[in-house]
């Protein structure tokens, strides 16, 4: 029995790609370079914004680029932003069940529990823990153990929802089971060949099913 859950947030929890992807067409806008498609910024998201930056920024440093990027997001980052299907009923079930939750993000840790306020759905987490408030991401074992600590809880009653295999890494390192969803980056097929997860669900209405015996609405 799971009595708590380390949720992902972006591609878990919520979509923000919309606005990811208008801040860094913004940025190559400001550095004279072509503009990256929707899809193409979507499959570099993963790991931290300076990852995806590095991604799709090869000949500029992050010194020119992440302040633009971050300028511009933080101006627009509640435009466009949506809860997933399925992950307000989930929450309010686990809540429900007395079930501690957390969010474990490779997100900026600031931006991360502004839009979770925004969504009003702060209520349902102890802690929020993101990108550059201890210096440390996942899959960091230490970054993990963090947020544990900070919700006194156990490595051996806990398990971790995400989206990617940056997700399924941190399980791996922190010897925590982990759950994966196809709602984010990856695709179930992109999912099951870049990890060896042995549960990844399309929706997460399937994985509350299958894991929790929750029927979301």
């Amino acid at each position: 029995m799971h009595n708590t859950v380390l949720f992902d947030l972006d591609g878990t929890l919520i979509d923000q790609f919309d606005a990811i992807h208008k801040s860094v067409n913004y940025t190559q806008r400001k550095l004279g370079i072509g503009e990256s498609s929707f899809i193409k910024v979507k499959q570099a998201v993963g790991g931290s914004i300076r990852l995806t930056l590095g991604r799709l920024f090869d000949n500029h440093s992050l010194e020119e680029t992440l302040p633009l990027f971050k300028e511009h997001f933080e101006s627009i980052m509640m435009e466009d932003v949506f809860i997933l299907p399925g992950v307000e009923s989930f929450l309010s079930q686990l809540y429900n069940q007395s079930i501690n939750m957390g969010v474990l993000t490779n997100k900026i840790g600031t931006h991360a529990r502004a839009t979770i306020d925004f969504l009003k759905l702060d209520s349902y987490f102890q802690y929020v823990l993101g990108a550059e408030d201890i210096g440390l991401k996942k899959p960091n074992p230490v970054f993990t153990d963090h947020i544990l600590k900070l919700m006194d809880a156990s490595r051996d009653t806990t398990c971790i929802i995400g989206d990617s295999p940056f997700d399924y890494q941190t399980g791996v390192e922190a010897n925590i089971p982990v759950y994966l969803v196809a709602t984010g980056t990856h695709s179930v097929e992109a999912l099951q060949k870049e990890t060896d997860c042995q549960f990844i669900y399309d929706t997460m209405h399937s994985l509350a099913k299958d894991q929790f015996h929750f029927n979301l609405s």
